[in-house]
């Protein structure tokens, strides 16, 4: 009878150690302890919100009537050519200024992308977390561990360094061209007037 009760006096016992982690090397309980911080980030709040972007979206703003008043300048310089050459000068011109419209958001993209990398580092190192992720990539998450407010605060303290605005030139038709070096020669658009032969007395 004895050697019945035995065994399971002691599975007993064990349950009861491994529930109240009372076992020494209780990994479960340690595991836990040890596991590593994991924040997420909110992107589109960044995006949509930080003094950052919105100081992106102004640049662009400028930028783009900048490309578009280079647009209507070239049109106005080649209204008077021959259609086939205007269609194709304009043709270049409007995918010159598209690349560079796209080169303009990609540089205010870096430039905010840079801000929130440096912001999102620092608040790692100073909780000394393990992972930062962007909410939008994880399945399910806390409300806890969204450091997007914090994130927020610490761009809004900095002022972005966008490139400068571009500087669009305008190509001319050749006559036009022609014209502006002449004036450029000539500034006063006057002609110089002919030398006066001496005059000569009568003998």
């Amino acid at each position: 009878m004895c050697r019945s009760t035995f065994p399971l006096a002691l599975a007993v016992l064990l349950a009861a150690c491994l529930l109240s982690g009372c076992l020494e090397g209780d990994k479960p309980a340690s595991a836990a302890a040890a596991a590593p911080q994991i924040a997420t980030v909110d992107l589109e709040r960044i995006m949509t919100r930080s003094s950052a972007a919105e100081a992106g979206r102004a640049h662009l703003a400028q930028a783009r009537q900048r490309l578009e008043q280079g647009f209507a300048d070239l049109q106005k310089a080649w209204a008077k050519a021959p259609a086939k050459e205007r269609e194709a000068v304009l043709r270049d011109g409007a995918l010159a200024l598209s690349r560079q419209m796209a080169a303009e958001e990609a540089a205010v993209q870096n430039v905010i992308n840079k801000l929130l990398l440096e912001e999102v580092k620092a608040w790692r190192q100073a909780h000394k977390a393990a992972l930062v992720l962007a909410r939008q990539n994880a399945l399910d998450a806390d409300d806890t561990l969204d450091i997007t407010s914090s994130v927020l605060t610490g761009m809004d303290a900095r002022k972005p360094a966008f490139p400068a605005l571009p500087v669009v030139s305008v190509k001319l038709p050749p006559n036009a061209e022609q014209k502006a070096a002449e004036q450029k020669a000539a500034p006063t658009g006057k002609t110089p007037a002919a030398p006066r032969a001496p005059d000569r007395k009568k003998r």
